[in-house]
């Protein structure tokens, strides 16, 4: 006889991580489904459900469409290669799986004896492949739009932060190669100011595109500086491509 994975219990719970989703469910199924690993499946095979392999599968296009588009929008002016590597970094394991902590996904998941014993609910692989799962379900359940709004509701405050995008985007330089691109000049950086005792010393650079702006920035060294100042310029130029 089969058994039913929605009792009531599971269905609270199941509407509980909707509501963090801001998504909900026609067919609550669809999210039970996204949450059943493999392992859970194998030594329970009377239960209605199947796994969420095959959602992973489909979950992982929908993912990397909807996040090649934000970025594609939020950044205009990047090079093919540096909306690549950004994006590579968005939808990564880590990242995914570091949303998945922060909804609490792993207190949702259905799992055998063995990943439950070796803590699977913190596993970075499980979390990142039950929250591709979960981006498949809400595409199921109401086709791309809706995905992409859950997905880039998630995904915009990581893509927003610097610290983010300073780990994999090189303001310097992108600054160089968009101005020899679009202005056929190069930026020019000059050190105007050297303060502190000499442990402790600030640079202050300016960074000069003729023609077009100057900025200024202090860092510890000078090529903190040099950094700190294209990134300044960077999303003033960046600014100005949406007018």
């Amino acid at each position: 006889m089969e058994k039913s994975l929605l009792d009531d219990k599971r269905l609270a719970a199941l509407k509980k991580l909707s509501g963090f989703l801001h998504y909900h469910f026609r067919d609550i199924s669809l999210l039970a489904t996204a949450l059943v690993h493999r392992s859970f499946r194998n030594e329970n095979p009377h239960y209605q459900l199947g796994d969420n392999e095959r959602f992973e599968y489909l979950g992982d296009a929908v993912l990397s469409l909807s996040a090649s588009d934000l970025i594609y929008r939020k950044y205009p002016l990047l090079t093919e290669g540096a909306l690549t590597k950004i994006r590579s970094a968005l939808i990564s394991e880590t990242t995914l799986a570091q949303i998945a902590g922060d909804l609490r996904v792993g207190d949702y998941l259905l799992l055998g004896r063995g990943e439950e014993k070796s803590a699977g609910r913190n596993k970075a692989s499980l979390l990142a492949n039950a929250m591709e799962a979960i981006f498949a379900a809400i595409y199921l359940d109401s086709g791309f739009k809706k995905a992409d709004n859950a997905i880039k509701f998630l995904l915009e405050p990581i893509l927003s932060d610097a610290e983010f995008i300073q780990q994999y985007f090189d303001y310097k330089s992108a600054l160089q190669e968009f101005c020899q691109r679009v202005y056929k000049t190069k930026p020019n950086y000059e050190v105007i100011e050297q303060r502190g005792p000499e442990h402790s010393v600030t640079f202050t650079v300016r960074l000069t595109i003729d023609g077009i702006l100057k900025q200024t920035a202090a860092g510890k060294n000078k090529k903190d500086a040099e950094k700190k100042a294209a990134q300044n310029a960077w999303k003033i130029i960046q600014g100005k491509s949406w007018n």
